[in-house]
């Protein structure tokens, strides 16, 4: 952003509000004396400004000329204020507005001087370092006894941290929809999935719940999340675990090993979820973790792709027990392997690899990651 002097003037239009101001105003501004109670009035309203956290102005109706800049004024604009209070404020306070800003912030002035109040927002860029502040600022008219516009009055206030907390919430609730949207599509598909695998309505009803259940787990962990955050793997598997009551067997029957602090994509984060949840599910029930003598190892890696981009290497790998099916179960046609063979390599572009072996099950996934993730990397 380019530096803006304050003493540079904002082409004619500075020289233009003073020449478009009214006759009327004109000689209020050198009226000779103002009566007592106009100047009490003036008094209280500077008082006002020494003590307000916002930026209060008085000025001359006729020619503009500020008279009176509270100590706010050195906080938000970066200029002290009594170097804006002499030579020609009023160039010197168009300086000061964003190029963009300065006709719509002169027309405020104008509409004040003819009497009205106005609010509006605007763009100031500080001298001192180029930084774009947003304004919003409220001119009225100050009135002497007779109904005449004596002086110009106005208070502005820092909106820039607002507009900036305003533009975070449109993203959030951009976020949001996006994330509804696909949560929509991921429950009908496991409606759809879970019931053509079901032989019964009790049994649909039992699996459903346990994969809602698992998709409510990592949508607790997104809302916990603070601005710029990302759920973790270690954070993800630990909880999927725990939720099978498995946190006890780590040690003993289950080895977690990989780094920490793996951010994962947000858009990423459902889909593993979910396999992670399934082959928890199978392993409880049907592999490694389903006998006393089985045993789960989970190891994570990061790496660089051939491409170069940051890769996150997960290994499943149980032993101690083959991976028996249920009955009703048809082979290759398990939820858990159309998931991690067809689902995540289509949502996001992962590498999959599923081999129940005579000793227990091996999966590896590998997907990619934000490219933060690259430091590190091997």
């Amino acid at each position: 952003m380019s530096k803006i002097d304050p003493d540079t003037p904002a082409a004619d239009d500075a020289d233009a509000a003073s020449a478009a101001a009214p006759a009327r105003g004109r000689q209020a501004a050198v009226a000779p004396a103002e009566d007592p109670a106009f100047a009490a009035s003036l008094a209280m309203l500077r008082q006002f400004g020494e003590a307000s956290p916002d930026l209060l102005c008085i000025g001359e109706a006729g020619t503009a000329r500020l008279e009176y800049l509270s100590p706010a004024f050195t906080a938000i604009h970066g200029v002290e204020r009594e170097h804006m209070l002499s030579g020609n404020t009023l160039r010197r306070w168009v300086g000061l507005i964003h190029p963009e800003d300065r006709r719509e912030a002169l027309d405020t002035l104008r509409r004040a001087r003819a009497g009205e109040r106005v609010s509006r927002e605007f763009r100031i860029v500080r001298p001192m370092d180029g930084q774009v502040r947003w304004l919003h600022a409220t001119a009225f008219p100050l009135r002497d006894r007779a109904g005449r516009v004596r002086r110009l009055a106005g208070i502005a206030k820092d909106v820039t941290g607002m507009k900036a907390a305003a533009e975070r919430l449109r993203a959030v609730i951009g976020e949001l929809q996006h994330r509804t949207g696909n949560l929509i599509g991921v429950v009908q598909a496991l409606a759809d999935k879970t019931l053509a695998g079901s032989a019964s309505l009790g049994e649909f009803r039992e699996r459903f719940c346990a994969r809602l259940a698992a998709l409510a787990r990592v949508h607790g962990l997104l809302s916990r999340l603070n601005e710029g955050d990302r759920v973790t793997f270690d954070e993800l598997i630990r909880t999927e675990l725990a939720a099978h009551g498995l946190a006890e067997e780590r040690g003993r029957r289950i080895s977690l090993d990989g780094p920490a602090d793996v951010r994962l994509r947000s858009s990423s984060v459902q889909a593993l979820a979910l396999a992670l949840h399934e082959l928890a599910v199978n392993a409880v029930r049907y592999g490694a973790l389903s006998r006393p003598d089985g045993r789960l190892a989970v190891r994570w890696r990061v790496a660089r792709g051939t491409d170069q981009t940051p890769r996150l290497r997960i290994a499943w790998r149980e032993s101690g027990a083959a991976m028996r099916r249920s009955a009703g179960r048809k082979p290759r046609q398990d939820f858990d392997r159309e998931l991690i063979e067809r689902i995540l390599p289509y949502q996001l572009n992962a590498e999959t690899r599923y081999r129940p072996r005579p000793n227990g099950l091996l999966c590896s996934i590998i997907l990619p990651l934000a490219p933060a993730q690259a430091e590190g990397a091997g």
